[in-house]
């Protein structure tokens, strides 16, 4: 086995094991939360408080119920595995950015309430891996951002909040989960893993000038005519 396939191997393996972790601690809070009959949910976010700031580093870690985090879970881990399968080193600044900014927008846009759940983180990493596909010519990162949009296409209808009314379903944060993933995607557009090179088979150096034509040859004298 030579070495270049050794390092996919385990930048794959990589990749698996942060994706589950990552999600794992999602797990783990909510495990407390229930077993230690904590009521975590009141540090979720609130828009346009001071004190709510903080929920911007809370909001994703925790859930209004089971059926609530385990509906994330799917793609929580399929959307941090592509992250750290392409972008590797630059993954880990990519989630912190995407953590953040749709946390603020939130912040910033969200209607009076306490907002919780990884929805907003789900939809910047899907809207990331999205666009990044669209925009970058590589086949597998492309690839994968048809896999995300059959999986999560109905993720558009998380936007209208003419949908959710009556609900407490932070659509607000899906809007800014878009967004987010969006500005980050054309951001680090650059980084991830390079377009292929096809070579060309065509001699660069061939001169057609030097290939004989018929009508460059000279003009035939003939024999000599008898004077």
């Amino acid at each position: 086995m030579n070495d270049q396939a050794t390092d996919e191997k385990k930048e794959l393996r990589l990749a698996v094991v942060y994706s589950v972790l990552l999600t794992a601690l999602l797990w783990i809070v909510q495990i407390v939360s229930v077993v230690f009959s904590l009521q975590l949910k009141q540090f979720g976010l609130r828009p346009l408080e001071w004190k709510g700031l903080s929920g911007i580093f809370s909001m994703p870690l925790l859930h209004a119920d089971w059926g609530h985090l385990i509906s994330n879970t799917p793609a929580m881990l399929l959307l941090i595995f592509g992250l750290f399968l392409f972008y590797k080193r630059d993954a880990w600044r990519i989630l912190l950015y995407l953590y953040l900014l749709s946390g603020f927008l939130t912040w910033l846009m969200g209607r009076s309430s306490t907002h919780i759940g990884a929805s907003g983180l789900v939809y910047a990493l899907a809207a990331f891996h999205f666009l990044s596909g669209v925009i970058k010519k590589v086949p597998r990162q492309r690839a994968f951002a048809l896999l995300v949009a059959f999986l999560y296409g109905g993720f558009v209808w998380a936007f209208f909040p003419v949908l959710y009314k009556g609900t407490s379903v932070s659509w607000e944060g899906h809007l800014s989960g878009l967004f987010a993933g969006m500005v980050f995607a054309l951001y680090f557009r650059d980084k991830g893993p390079e377009p292929p090179v096809y070579p060309f088979s065509e001699d660069e150096n061939t001169d057609t000038e030097e290939v004989d034509r018929y009508w460059d040859l000279p003009e035939d004298t003939g024999s000599p005519r008898n004077k």
